[in-house]
């Protein structure tokens, strides 16, 4: 609609760094914290239609984040610091999936998986 002004989704960026030797890229935070509150509200509401506890939801929700985070820092450590490219995951809807929903086991069975499966 011409005149009106929609508001902007605010972002940050952080610019590119070089921590022990290793390059991290430069990361923009913006619509993805905005796509990743949508799926913890939608799944919070998941929750509450099924009736499951508020207690069961935030320990789901820490095992997400804690597996998110081992992810993360596997595929830094293995892909880029050491170089094994067996024990290195992606980070695609796949990989987020299954650490979404298993934690840090699916981490676990993630690199078991990759390590075996790129020998």
């Amino acid at each position: 609609m011409p005149g009106v002004n929609l508001p902007t989704i605010p972002s940050v960026d952080i610019p590119s760094f070089s921590l022990f030797g290793l390059d991290i890229p430069s990361i923009h935070i913006g619509s993805g914290l905005l796509i990743i509150t949508g799926v913890v509200l939608i799944v919070f509401l998941i929750f509450k239609l099924l009736k499951i506890s508020a207690k069961v939801f935030v320990k789901f929700l820490i095992n997400a984040l804690i597996g998110a985070a081992l992810l993360y820092i596997s595929n830094l450590v293995f892909g880029q610091l050491l170089h094994i490219d067996a024990l290195a995951l992606p980070i695609n809807w796949v990989t987020a999936t299954v650490t979404g929903v298993l934690g840090v086991p699916g981490v676990i069975i993630l690199l078991i998986y990759n390590f075996f499966m790129n020998k």
